[in-house]
């Protein structure tokens, strides 16, 4: 009887769960916004031509090359290193890994 009810209670606990996953909108469906203004251009498509050709987007702006000539510093890793193994001398503790 008890391997009955422990089957009953299976199917009636799926059923259950998909009866609470059905009231759900579908994956991309919701929430729908649908109470947002509708707004036309009112900008003509030349004049938006005009100004991408005015202000072009940069070419490899965003290269390794122009990242690293961005952070020049001037002090060595090695004064950074010293440094930092001062302060760790003098009690400050620094925060990175697993104990921090």
């Amino acid at each position: 009887m008890q391997v009955k009810n422990i089957a009953i209670a299976s199917v009636l606990a799926a059923v259950f769960a998909g009866n609470a996953f059905a009231a759900q909108p579908a994956s991309g469906e919701g929430p729908l916004f649908l109470n947002e203004a509708q707004a036309v251009s009112t900008v003509t498509r030349d004049a938006v031509r005009q100004a991408a050709i005015a202000n072009p987007p940069a070419v490899n702006g965003y290269d390794a090359a122009t990242a690293s000539a961005a952070v020049k510093s001037e002090v060595s890793r090695a004064a950074v290193r010293e440094a930092t193994l001062d302060a760790i001398a003098h009690g400050f503790t620094v925060k990175s890994g697993e104990t921090a």
